[in-house]
């Protein structure tokens, strides 16, 4: 027999008086005791530095950018076909209208993008840099910068060529750990990648680029089809994190 589903909800009623119900829930020890509960678990996370999130920050710092400045210009380096882009608009609709949308990638990622994504006059593809000559507001750097060797160097030529106002890090690998490179098991492939020292790397972004640190999540995502175990069991324990990391940088 299949169990029914309990609902939390039931009734539908045109006004509190024709309602009733019980108003003194919220004193109520059940109400609470929960409510305790729930702050001192965030308050254990904050201790911890444990806030998590399933999503990247870039349409939150769109919106925000937005509301002060009437169009953005973003720049994605390493954005593969768009997808941030495409998420972006989903959730921050003005943006469809009002930012123009840079993907810097590989010729073989851009080439093989889906041709539906010529129906938005906003995305644009790129494979050089060197091929964009304007100011741009924001850079977002979503699970690239731990391929690139001289990610110093890549970081400062990006800040001098387009003095961007954010930086944007989503799902970077970082943590209590020393800064070292290893291998990103890929299939048969093994990439090499770096690992950082997350306090290491906010030190060099404030000091280099006269930044400041906005906001920071630890970022949930699937690998292997798991979310709750990070699979780097074969590393030695000092070098291990539990998350990769959502980081905003907003530069002076």
């Amino acid at each position: 027999m299949t169990q029914k589903i309990f609902s939390v909800w039931e009734g539908v009623y045109s006004s509190f008086a024709e309602a009733g119900g019980d108003l003194d829930a919220f004193d109520s020890d059940v109400w609470i005791d929960k409510q305790k509960s729930r702050i001192l678990n965030a308050l254990e996370d904050h201790n911890t530095k444990n806030i998590v999130s399933k999503d990247y920050p870039l349409p939150l710092v769109v919106a925000i950018a937005l509301s002060q400045k009437e169009q953005l210009k973003i720049l994605d380096f390493g954005g593969g076909m768009g997808l941030q882009y495409l998420e972006m608009i989903s959730k921050a609709p003005e943006s469809q209208n009002k930012v123009d949308y840079y993907v810097v990638d590989g010729k073989t990622s851009i080439d093989n993008r889906p041709k539906e994504l010529n129906q938005f006059s906003k995305l644009h593809f790129m494979q050089d840099i060197d091929d964009i000559n304007f100011h741009v507001d924001i850079i977002h750097i979503g699970s690239r910068l731990q391929y690139i060797e001289d990610w110093k160097g890549l970081l400062q030529s990006l800040a001098d060529k387009f003095t961007p106002k954010y930086f944007v890090f989503s799902d970077f690998l970082a943590g209590d750990i020393p800064t070292f490179v290893s291998h990103q098991i890929f299939y048969e492939k093994k990439i090499p990648h770096i690992l950082f020292n997350l306090s290491d790397f906010c030190d060099f972004m404030t000091k280099n680029f006269s930044s400041s640190l906005l906001f920071r999540t630890k970022f949930i995502r699937s690998i292997l089809n798991q979310e709750e175990v990070f699979p780097n069991f074969a590393l030695p324990e000092k070098f291990r994190i539990d998350r990769a990391c959502n980081l905003v940088f907003s530069r002076t």
